[in-house]
Order: structure tokens, then C-alpha cells, then sequence
């Protein structure tokens, strides 16, 4: 009989497979429920818990804040009571009172030793140690001696060379120091022209026309009088001789008088000026302002200073 032409008959292995296979699905899905299902009520176990422990530590620092807070108040109304800053002065008191008597007791274990050691020692030889000590210290007094004298010899010389010093210095100014002759004061005739010196720089008060000079001067006039204020940088450099030269050129040599209203920070200007004028063959004055006596004022019945 050929067994490869056999059919085999119908059985119920295939509904039986499959219906064990369905089974087993089922199975793996309760199964796989009951792990969900009980993770989660773990984690709600858990979650539970962790709320409940928070719940409990919070409630314990509420508790301990109180504490904190009636022991704070407590601290406070001991503060305020005041006790204790005399119980503290009374710790201090003893602290210093027991530093002191350790330090009697050290000074009395020192004064004792020594006596002792004094007492042992032979009186010769006691003698000895209290002669060398004085010669020590007779050595060392003579040392303070000398250098004490050395010290008087340098101040004595320092001294000395500071006085010779101020001889020099007061002969070097002396040097530097120019003679000036104040010139006699005589009457004129002549038109009187001044000139403000100050800044470095020589400001005439008329311009070569006679009109009043206001580009080099700033002039403010009051009830009875006229002020002059020199303009800083304006005005005309002395070491460019040319154009002082220039305006003494074009006055008349025979009308004007030159009056230089000199101030004490402008005076080797006036010393230029002064020789480009006399070259010039003008009579001239000056008079000396100081920087504190403000600018140059002329009345209205006319600023005019004896001329020199």
C-alpha cells in the first residue's frame, strides 16, 4: 500500500492546538494585567507614603519652629532682664583677678628662686657676679656716653653746614637780585600813553589811532571810572621786539609819555619793553601793581601817575 497517496483522516489536533494556543494568549494577557496592575498600586503605595512622610517631617519642623521661636523669646526676655551682662562682668572681673594673682604667684616664685639662689651661692663669689654686672654696665654707659657725644658733634657740624648754606643761598639771591632806581617824579606836559604789562605780554591802552584799544583789552566802565582787564594771550610779545618797535614808530616822538602799569608776574617784560621805548627816544614812567590790587582802574578825571 502506497503511503504517500494516504490522506490523512480528519482529527481535532488542529482545534485542539488552536485552542490551547488561544489559551495561552489569554493567560499571557491576565498575566501581563496583574504585573500592571500591581505596579501601579505600588507606585500609589509609594506616592502615599512619600506624602506621608512629607506630611510627618513638615508637621516636625512646624514643631521645631515653635521651639526655636519660644526658645528665642525666652533668650530674649534673659537679654532683657539685664542679668546677664552682670553675671559677664563678674566672669570678666574673675578672669582678671585670677590673671593677676597667677602673675603674683610667678613674681613670688622668682623673687623665692633668686633669694635662694643668692643664699646658696658663696658671698665672694656673689661679690664677683655683682661686680662684673657693674662693669657691664658701667662698659655700656660709657657707650651711650660716646655715642651721645658723636650725635652732638654731627648736629653741631649738620648745624654749621646749614648755616653756611643759607649764607650761600642768601648771597645767591642777593646776585640775582637786580638794583632798581626808582626815577625821580618831574612834571610833563606830554600826552600820557599807558601800557598794562602782565601775562608775559605788553597791552596798550590806545591803538596806534588813539582809539581805545578793545581787541587786547576787556574794558568795564562805572559811574566815575573805566577798569582795564588784560585779555590772557592777547596783547604784545616783548621777545618779538618788531611789533612793540612798530608802535613806538608810529607815535609822535616829541607828544607822548609812556606809562607802563607793570605787575609783579610781567616784570622781565617791562624790562624788554622799557628798552625798546628809551631806544625809540620816548620818556617813559612805570608804576609796580601787585596781583592782588586787581586790574587797572581809570577815574574819570583821569588815571594819571607822576611821571617818572
Amino acid at each position: 500500500m502506497n503511503l504517500r497517496r494516504r490522506k490523512p483522516h480528519d482529527s481535532l489536533y488542529m482545534l485542539l492546538d488552536t485552542m490551547c494556543d488561544a489559551f495561552g494568549g489569554i493567560i499571557l494577557l491576565a498575566v501581563l494585567v496583574v504585573l500592571l496592575t500591581s505596579t501601579e498600586r505600588n507606585r500609589s503605595a509609594a506616592a502615599a507614603e512619600t506624602e506621608e512622610s512629607l506630611q510627618r517631617r513638615l508637621v516636625l519642623a512646624q514643631m521645631n519652629l515653635q521651639d526655636s521661636e519660644q526658645l528665642s523669646a525666652s533668650l530674649q526676655s534673659r537679654i532683657d532682664a539685664g542679668g546677664w551682662q552682670r553675671q559677664v562682668a563678674l566672669l570678666d572681673s574673675r578672669k582678671q583677678l585670677q590673671e593677676e594673682l597667677d602673675r603674683a604667684r610667678q613674681a613670688v616664685a622668682n623673687e623665692n628662686k633668686t633669694l635662694e639662689t643668692a643664699n646658696a651661692a658663696d658671698p665672694a663669689e656673689r661679690l664677683k657676679q655683682i661686680e662684673a654686672q657693674l662693669a657691664v654696665a658701667e662698659a655700656q654707659n660709657l657707650d651711650a656716653q660716646n655715642r651721645l657725644d658723636a650725635d652732638q658733634e654731627n648736629i653741631r657740624r649738620l648745624q654749621q653746614r646749614r648755616t653756611a648754606l643759607e649764607q650761600q643761598i642768601a648771597a645767591k639771591f642777593k646776585e640775582l637780585e637786580r638794583p632798581l632806581r626808582l626815577p625821580k617824579e618831574y612834571q610833563t606836559g606830554k600826552r600820557v600813553s599807558y601800557f598794562i604789562v602782565r601775562y608775559g605780554h605788553v597791552y596798550p591802552c590806545r591803538n596806534a589811532d588813539l582809539s581805545r584799544n578793545e581787541t587786547d583789552l576787556t574794558w568795564k566802565s562805572r559811574l566815575d571810572d573805566e577798569i582795564a582787564e588784560p585779555i590772557r594771550g592777547k596783547g604784545i610779545d616783548p621777545a618779538n621786539g618788531r611789533d612793540l618797535q612798530n608802535y613806538f614808530d608810529s607815535q609822535p616822538k616829541d607828544e607822548m609819555y609812556a606809562v607802563f602799569c607793570v605787575f609783579e608776574d610781567s616784570f622781565p617784560a617791562f624790562i624788554r619793553a622799557r628798552q625798546l621805548v628809551a631806544a625809540s627816544g620816548f620818556a617813559y614812567g612805570w608804576e609796580p601793581f601787585r596781583l592782588q590790587d586787581g586790574p587797572v582802574t581809570f577815574s574819570a578825571h583821569g588815571h594819571r601817575p607822576q611821571p617818572q
